[in-house]
Parts: C-alpha cells; sequence; structure tokens
C-alpha cells in the first residue's frame, strides 16, 4: 500500500518459497576421546565435517519503501524457514530437517511503462525487481555421540567419538530479478 500520490512511503507483506541446491559445511569440534589406546597410521579419518543441504527454503517478509516516478527503493526483513538433508557420514545415513529463522535485505522495482516490450499486459501493474536477501536459518548446537570419524584399517575398527559437539550454521545470500504482476488496486 502506498501513502501519497505519486511520491509516497509504501508499506506491504509478502511471501515466497523456492527450490535451492546449497550445500554447506558442518564444522565438528571438541572430540574428547577416540576409545582406548593410540590412534595408529592405519587409521583412516572419515570426513568429520560432514555435508547439510537446504533443498528448498521460503520467507515471510514485511516491505518499507519509498516510491518516487515509476522507481521503488525499499528495504525487508522478517521470518525465513528451509528444510534439506543432512550427510553426516554416521552409521544410519541422511537426515531431514526443516529450520527456521530470518531473512533480511533490500531492492529496486520499476514499474514498466505500458508501451514497453516486457509489459504483456499494457498495463501499469507490471514490475521488475531486483533483491538481495541475507538468509539465516540459525545455528543448531548440540552434543552428538555415535558418530562414525575414523577407522582403522588394520584390525577393520571404527572409532566413535565421545562427547562430541557440533555446530550447525546455514547461513546463505541470494540476489534475485523477478518480473511481477501486481493484482488489485494497490
Amino acid at each position: 500500500m502506498q501513502f501519497g500520490q505519486g511520491a509516497g512511503f509504501v508499506v506491504g507483506v509478502e511471501t515466497d518459497i523456492q527450490y535451492a541446491d546449497l550445500n554447506n559445511q558442518r564444522r565438528d569440534n571438541g572430540f574428547y576421546s577416540f576409545g582406548p589406546g593410540t590412534v595408529s597410521n592405519s587409521v583412516v579419518f572419515v570426513d568429520p565435517t560432514g555435508n547439510r543441504g537446504v533443498d528448498w527454503f521460503g520467507t515471510v517478509r514485511g516491505r518499507v519503501g519509498y516510491a518516487f516516478d515509476r522507481v521503488l527503493v525499499f528495504g525487508t526483513g522478517g521470518f525465513a524457514y528451509g528444510g534439506g538433508g543432512s550427510d553426516e557420514q554416521r552409521l544410519y545415513g541422511r537426515s531431514n530437517e526443516t529450520r527456521v529463522g530470518y531473512a533480511i535485505g533490500g531492492g529496486i522495482e520499476y514499474a514498466l511503462p505500458t508501451t514497453s516490450f516486457l509489459n504483456f499486459f499494457n498495463s501499469n501493474a507490471v514490475t521488475l525487481k531486483v533483491e538481495g536477501l541475507y538468509v539465516d536459518l540459525q545455528n543448531d548446537n548440540r552434543r552428538d555421540a555415535g558418530s562414525v570419524f575414523a577407522f582403522d584399517t588394520a584390525n577393520n575398527t571404527p572409532y566413535v567419538a565421545v562427547g562430541n559437539k557440533r555446530l550447525d550454521d546455514t547461513q546463505f545470500a541470494v540476489v534475485r530479478a523477478g518480473l511481477n504482476y501486481k493484482f488489485g488496486s494497490y
């Protein structure tokens, strides 16, 4: 909704959801022991960091901006959510989960003239938009035991981490462009 004719403040709410193919390294730290005895040269370490994926994400955000002529400059922020899997080199394989966090960003939107070749509807309701978002699906700190992180090739023995502390961190930036059609009288 715009306050003022021609130029003025604009406020609104928008939501989106999209497919993503993002991978993020998971950092493991805080090994307290690998079990009895010392680790020999025959021990092969399995990737202790693993991969964390975001297969989809969405946002529900407020938008505040200022419009003049055919241009809107805006800031945006709100709730973010996403889901994906985690390949943690565990005995039981890949896990899936949904996480929540926040998104902030900004952009610029331009109302196309009715004579523009991109304006298929010959309407003042068609806009082009470019925006950038920073999405943080929050950190996940938890203690985790029972993961296999090493394997002794001399005697076929797995080493199990005891009291491992894990930090999952899923943050990413999105830059996107869009061609929009605004329904209604706003």
